[in-house]
């Protein structure tokens, strides 16, 4: 008797992140080394000497700039492409962020597509969709870098000297060139898609649009126009690349690699630098600086947070409780200086600290909402070297990493009941992090950076309220101020380090980075249902919207010493002004598209 096999797949599934011609696209994790791949699977109804036909190209490409295939997986259902993860999304992820890419970015995107282009041809392998969707980016400490990917409808150079016009076309119209639309394809055919994408990326728009129809007209037919703003040396570039005639084109992908690479260093753009658009209308970003309560303080502000009942605040010893739904506001004084708070949903934790010799006394204080302020005793204490901590904020644990050695290679991490600080498991060696994070009730993050001989590399790890980590993954960046969005904890914003001009949005199911280039270095952070709030003591401040889009700015050419979210649409912002500490609301408006 014949047993139905039941396949177990080697991969976890963790999400959906695209929909390509022929099938899905997964965001998966290997189940034994932790690796993320893309999965692709086979749609239902195409057949399947094109799925096997991208595989045999895949696998006879290996080159920096072309996802690699590693595996045909085979599973209960079918069978999936196994592939490389690109954790910088697409080239049409960038180009929809709002921001000024530098020449040199554009430049290099288009060289590392031809590098990879070039590889293919040479194995007289034709893509014929080359457009921005199927451009992925990985990101290194100073760039990004394309990688070409779906190979679904390559054909082999040698099957066209011969070949009848296709059962109609396919491809994207957009970026097809002219001859594709009678089913001739050619090593220029390429040529041509990248043409029309260095255009886009130079331009801000493809130089034909319409419906099908219209299109395959204006590639037959119209001539491009190209603004005296696009360097003389990148316009003969693009009108070579889109020639009517195929025979008219670059010889080869390398020779227009080699032509922007002169074209470049004619430019001399080594140190130019990306900078957001500063032409985006903001006239809808209406200021509204009132006092909050009318309150002063002589001693700056430090901290602030805030729930739906109350703000703190916190000078250098001092927590001050104001009500939102009146003027009650309470004081207290602590012996010590106040280091953190941590708001709840119900509570306020404050962390104050003291030097003794070469340790520190650090002190957990637990402010109940439901209770006036009073002489508080501490609920915990802990006398380390260094602390991270994070509680999420329901209340449920504190998760501690103290520092057991001067040399901060040894560190002891444990999660408590904050309900009566059990320790909940026997606590575990690690590395000491650059920071601990609540993501939920359920799950927090330690981010650990590395440094040594050029490798710069930040590791997530996940953990468990129960105290266990959970197997981790690498940014290979050096990211700090890590800040969870209040809306969806599982997206966090930072601040590359080696470059504090560019923002990280992480995405963590399906994982995705996207960098951001920004104006000025945030030195306060907020993730809220509508975006990210960034600011600098100076005074400047800037909203991005949940994808990183840049939404609008403003300088409040004050000093500002903390700021946090105070409901959907006001920022609550201590400032340094007149010699006194001062809290300012801030009402917003964010426009729902860059104009």
């Amino acid at each position: 008797m014949i047993k139905n096999v039941v396949f177990r797949s080697n991969y976890r599934i963790l999400g959906k992140i695209g929909q390509g011609q022929f099938g899905q696209v997964y965001f998966a994790i290997h189940r034994r080394t932790g690796e993320f791949v893309a999965l692709k699977s086979l749609a239902k109804g195409f057949p399947t000497n094109r799925f096997l036909r991208e595989f045999s190209c895949l696998v006879s490409l290996r080159h920096p700039n072309i996802v690699s295939c590693q595996a045909i997986e085979y599973h209960g259902k079918g069978r999936y492409l196994v592939m490389d993860y690109c954790e910088g999304g697409t080239l049409r992820d960038l180009m929809n962020v709002s921001a000024e890419l530098s020449l040199k970015l554009r430049l290099d995107l288009i060289i590392d597509i031809l590098a990879g282009l070039e590889q293919a041809h040479q194995q007289n392998i034709i893509h014929c969709d080359v457009k921005p969707e199927n451009i992925l980016l990985s990101i290194t400490p100073d760039k990004w870098i394309s990688k070409v990917t779906d190979f679904g409808i390559a054909k082999i150079a040698q099957q066209n000297s011969n070949s009848q016009l296709e059962s109609g076309y396919t491809g994207s119209p957009a970026y097809m060139a002219p001859e594709r639309f009678y089913g001739k394809y050619s090593y220029a055919c390429d040529i041509y898609s990248v043409g029309i994408i260095l255009y886009e990326l130079m331009i801000g728009e493809r130089p034909f649009s319409g419906l099908p129809g219209d299109l395959m007209l204006a590639h037959l037919n119209q001539r491009i126009s190209i603004p005296d703003t696009v360097p003389k040396p990148l316009q003969d570039i693009m009108v070579k690349a889109l020639e009517k005639l195929p025979q008219r084109r670059f010889l080869s992908a390398q020779g227009m690699l080699e032509a922007i690479s002169l074209a470049k260093n004619q430019l001399n753009l080594n140190r130019e630098n990306t900078k957001l658009f500063t032409a985006i209308r903001i006239s809808n970003l209406s200021p509204q600086l009132n006092e909050f309560n009318d309150l002063n303080f002589s001693e700056n502000i430090n901290h602030v947070i805030n729930n739906d009942n109350n703000v703190y605040l916190a000078t250098q010893n001092k927590l001050i409780k104001s009500s939102c739904d009146s003027n009650k506001t309470e004081i207290i004084t602590f012996n010590h200086s106040i280091k953190k708070l941590i708001i709840l949903s119900q509570a306020c934790l404050v962390l104050t600290d003291k030097k003794q010799g070469e340790n520190y006394q650090y002190l957990f204080y637990y402010l109940s909402e439901n209770k006036p302020f009073k002489k508080v005793t501490p609920c915990l204490q802990l006398k380390t070297k260094d602390l991270k901590f994070a509680c999420d904020f329901q209340g449920y644990y504190l998760a501690t990493i103290t520092k057991t050695n001067i040399q901060g290679i040894t560190a002891e991490f444990k999660v408590l009941n904050l309900g009566n600080l059990s320790v909940i498991n026997s606590p575990k060696l690690c590395p000491f992090p650059s920071q601990l994070i609540s993501l939920n009730t359920r799950y927090g993050l330690a981010s650990f950076t590395r440094l040594s001989q050029g490798n710069k590399q930040t590791y997530l790890y996940l953990f468990n309220r129960r105290g266990h980590f959970i197997k981790g993954f690498s940014v290979p960046l050096l990211i700090s101020q890590l800040t969870p969005n209040k809306d969806n904890a599982y997206e966090l914003f930072g601040i590359e380090t080696v470059q504090p001009n560019y923002g990280i949005l992480i995405k963590l199911n399906p994982f995705k980075i996207t960098r951001i280039p920004l104006e000025f270095t945030p030195n306060f952070i907020i993730g809220e249902a509508w975006g990210y709030g960034l600011a600098d003591t100076t005074g400047k401040l800037l909203c991005l919207d949940r994808d990183g889009n840049y939404r609008g700015k403003m300088n409040l050419e004050i000093e500002i010493t903390a700021m946090t979210g105070l409901n959907e649409n006001q920022l609550l912002i201590a400032a340094w002004k007149n010699k006194q500490a001062t809290v300012l609301t801030l009402n917003i408006t964010i426009l729902d598209k860059p104009e």
